[in-house]
């Protein structure tokens, strides 16, 4: 997949990237930082023939930061460090802040990475998300995820209704996971 962490010299680089392939204002690239260095797991840049061409973000959080994206308060902007979870601590759930890629095989590479954090680390937890984009929206439904909330009165937050299985399947059959196993 040639993902690889996201470190604090390559900040201003996924930055420059995300802002590229996300619809909207994105979060400035100290604040993402200070979110990467409190989780030292949350980023991940795919680096495709020496440039980057995809990423996955996603934040584990405590069970204080799902209160705060639910109460529309959760941003990189504005996050506190009791809202996220560190190496050695226990998440209540995983907000997928955002993947992309420049073209469909990016794209689905970036699925793919958060299916495998997902299956391989936040298993036990709820996945949340928002969807900025048509494609965005379609993939929630593709992923079976339910709209849970209007945090800000407009914009719906997704929630995942289980690991998706079918799609699962298809993407994560050979993986650094090993073979996929479909649950029963």
């Amino acid at each position: 997949m040639d993902f690889v962490p996201v470190t604090l010299d390559r900040i201003d680089e996924f930055h420059a990237l995300a802002d590229e392939l996300i619809d909207g204002e994105i979060a400035s690239a100290e604040d993402i930082a200070r979110v990467q260095v409190w989780t030292q797991r949350s980023l991940h840049m795919r680096v495709w023939n020496g440039t980057p061409d995809g990423f996955v973000a996603s934040i584990p959080l405590s069970q204080k930061g799902v209160d705060a994206l639910f109460a529309g308060e959760f941003g990189f902007a504005n996050a506190q460090r009791d809202w996220v979870c560190g190496l050695e601590e226990e998440a209540s759930a995983l907000l997928s802040w955002g993947l992309a890629g420049r073209n469909p095989h990016a794209q689905a590479a970036a699925l793919r990475a958060l299916l495998v954090g997902w299956r391989g680390f936040y298993s036990n937890v709820r996945v949340y998300a928002r969807a900025r984009s048509t494609e965005g929206r379609a993939l929630m439904r593709r992923l079976s995820f339910e709209i849970c909330a209007y945090p800000d009165g407009v914009n719906p937050l997704y929630g995942s209704t289980g690991f998706p299985d079918k799609i699962g399947a298809l993407l994560l059959k050979r993986t650094i996971l090993g073979e996929w196993e479909p649950g029963s």
